[in-house]
């Protein structure tokens, strides 16, 4: 019996030809959405500025020197108050000294109350509220700023429109943060506004889309060694986030050659030693360090690398000493430092200590960043239910993080659900293949 139906060679070739030609659009569309590669650390130039740590901080000095001897010729001016608040904000971006942030709020508030409205230095007064995590503050400020009567000039407005997305950001609303850094992208396409978009891509489980916005600023031809140092890092933030260690290596040994003396970007390549391997040169590397610049951070970074060796004593020494640090910068900006100084009693201290003070971040900033840190202290305080419901609440902003997923799995791992504790390490191995890998605990800094 003949077979009528002809052959089928035709029909196999055109479904292979149209497979084929699925899968090219399919890689086409992948390669536009990874972007161009990452560029190579020796192409990337400096403009202007401090060559290193030295210089900057000499720098931030010099410049608190001279605007403070301008206020004392009229201590009342609001312009001159405004200026030494700016030169006291760079120099604790320099040096981490709380002091100076809580200095320039101080400055700050007063020049709000002495300018007539709607004068006075409202965009100022936006940022370092900002910085001090201080939103009801910012977003007064940028009502004022809004509510002038001259048109600000274009960097002005972008830099008032990435604060309002900086508000909405850390108050959990992701699409009014990606709407309000559009806006001020069109008013003026800087670094600043593309490292807040890379952050926020990056946070909301695109990672992809947060390396092209770096990697165009780290091509950027008018930017600062320091800046560029900083950006380094936001880059090595990004590769820890993907598991991509070796890239993380490369950008934080970037970051220490290109501005040398940073102790942020010294911290980096000290965890990066850990991560490959090398334990011991990560201690010596942090105690260097610390030596230089006793800062709590990398106190806590030293104190928990020690623990997880299992020198407890070292660790607990480390610890007390960054806690009395903490102690003081919570005593000076409270809302600033009371994420660090949950982190550190949640890993060092006291997590019953931690609670309150989670709760009352997570209240004012309900981002997951916060959300993730309260769910953690309810969940070692015994309250497993509480700290699933602050991570569904996290995960109904948006936020898209393997450390997101891991809290979740160790959450439904104490209530005795496996199958969904199973279900939320799945979740965070897709988006970090490296987020449960034993050394991955070493992640101190740049850590979701």
């Amino acid at each position: 019996m003949s077979d009528k139906r002809g052959p089928k060679w035709p029909w196999i070739l055109l479904a292979a030809v149209f497979l084929i030609t699925a899968a090219s659009i399919a890689f086409d569309k992948y390669k536009a959405r990874q972007g161009p590669p990452d560029p190579l650390p020796s192409e990337i130039k400096p403009w202007f500025g401090p060559r290193n740590q030295l210089e900057l901080e000499q720098a931030a000095q010099v410049a608190v020197d001279g605007a403070r001897a301008r206020l004392a010729l009229n201590p009342e001016e609001w312009l001159r108050q405004e200026v030494l608040a700016r030169a006291l904000v760079r120099r604790f971006r320099a040096t981490g000294a709380y002091a100076d942030l809580a200095e320039a709020d101080g400055l700050l508030d007063k020049g709000m109350a002495g300018a007539p409205f709607p004068a006075g230095p409202s965009l100022s007064r936006a940022e370092v509220s900002v910085l001090a995590h201080r939103l009801d503050a910012a977003g007064k400020g940028l009502e004022r700023f809004f509510a002038q009567v001259g048109e600000p000039d274009d960097g002005e407005s972008a830099g008032a429109w990435s604060l309002k997305g900086d508000i909405a950001f850390q108050r959990g609303d992701m699409k009014a943060a990606r709407l309000a850094f559009s806006r001020a992208e069109e008013y003026d396409n800087n670094a600043a506004v593309a490292l807040r978009q890379s952050m926020l891509a990056l946070r909301t489980g695109d990672p992809d889309l947060a390396r092209r916005r770096i990697n165009a600023v780290l091509r950027a031809p008018k930017l600062s060694r320091y800046v560029k140092s900083q950006v380094g890092l936001q880059r090595v933030t990004i590769a820890y986030a993907t598991g991509d260690w070796k890239a993380a290596g490369t950008w934080a040994r970037f970051s220490e050659r290109f501005f040398p003396g940073n102790p942020l970007a010294m911290a980096h390549v000290a965890q990066q030693k850990a991560l490959e391997g090398d334990v011991a040169g990560a201690v010596r590397q942090y105690e260097a360090i610390l030596a230089k610049a006793p800062l709590p951070e990398i106190m806590d970074a030293l104190a928990f690398t020690l623990r997880l060796q299992g020198r407890g004593a070292e660790s607990r020494a480390w610890a007390e000493k960054a806690g009395a640090l903490w102690a003081e910068r919570y005593r000076l900006m409270p809302e600033a430092a009371a994420a660090h100084v949950v982190e550190h009693e949640l890993a060092l201290g006291d997590p019953a200590k931690a609670l309150p003070i989670a709760k009352a971040d997570a209240q004012a900033r309900p981002h997951g960043a916060s959300l993730i840190l309260l769910a953690r202290a309810q969940l070692l305080t015994g309250d497993a239910r509480g700290a699933l419901a602050t991570l569904e609440r996290a995960e109904k902003t948006g936020w898209r993080t393997a450390g997101l997923y891991l809290a979740l799995a160790d959450v439904h791992t104490a209530l005795g659900d496996t199958d969904a504790a199973e279900d939320a390490r799945e979740d965070a191995l897709d988006l970090n293949p490296k987020a449960t890998d034993p050394a991955a605990r070493y992640i101190w800094f740049g850590h979701d």
